[in-house]
């Protein structure tokens, strides 16, 4: 029966993600800095030795990393220069958790997106800095002893602060939005207690416009259980 309900929570994740985010696997794939995390942890995991535990009743940390696809972030043109959009940034993120049984843990987690800048010479420069706190269910799929699905659904609290120099001194802004955060992934047990996982996810809107700015992360991380 557990299990029944965790593949039912698993499809939903995918469906939800792939529904929004088709187009953030495309984009994010092309990157040569996922190519890059994404050998290195293929590599790990031909190197490694598995092992398989029940790890109900124990803690966990992680720490994640990757590409940030951003959606609604081009300014309007200034003065002679024309519409620009803010680069996507990267994310870092530390995270813990709690697992209540084999298939299903808490997590919470806090995620830090590198500053984008567009500079206009002569005029000044825009920045904008953006992170987020999370909370969600955990689901967990087994494949095989070493290989599980991950489906994640909760919360994200984001926040965006726009700021700036010389002519845009005076740009001082901040907004917060709770969203829905869903993921899906998979993670490599290398032994008991430390895991690969990699993981698509939607944090959902950083503020209340009728445009708001979204995120979405392709990421690659590490779980150590104690």
């Amino acid at each position: 029966m557990p299990e029944c309900l965790v593949l039912s929570f698993m499809l939903c994740c995918v469906r939800l993600v792939l529904v929004f985010e088709d187009f953030v696997v495309v984009y994010l794939f092309k990157e040569k800095f996922v190519k890059k995390i994404v050998m290195v942890a293929l590599l790990s995991v031909f190197a490694a030795t598995p092992a398989l535990a029940d790890n109900t009743g124990r803690f966990y940390v992680a720490g994640d990393l990757g590409p940030v696809s951003l959606s609604n972030t081009t300014v309007p043109p200034v003065g002679s220069y024309a519409a620009t959009t803010f680069q996507n940034p990267n994310m870092i993120r530390i995270a813990g958790g709690y697992h209540f049984s084999p298939m299903m843990a808490v997590e919470i987690g806090y995620a830090k997106f590198g500053d984008s800048t567009i500079s206009y010479p002569g005029i000044g420069d825009a920045t904008l800095a953006m992170h987020s706190f999370q909370v969600a269910a955990v689901g967990t799929f087994p494949l095989n002893p070493q290989f599980d699905l991950i489906g994640k659904l909760g919360f994200s609290n984001n926040t965006e602060k726009l700021t700036g120099t010389g002519g845009f001194a005076n740009i001082n802004t901040s907004e917060s939005k709770t969203d829905l955060l869903i993921g899906i992934g998979a993670q490599y047990n290398v032994t008991s207690q430390v895991g690969i996982r990699a993981q698509l996810e939607r944090f959902g809107k950083y503020d209340s416009f009728s445009s708001p700015v979204r995120a979405s992360v392709l990421s690659v991380g590490v779980a150590y259980t104690f």
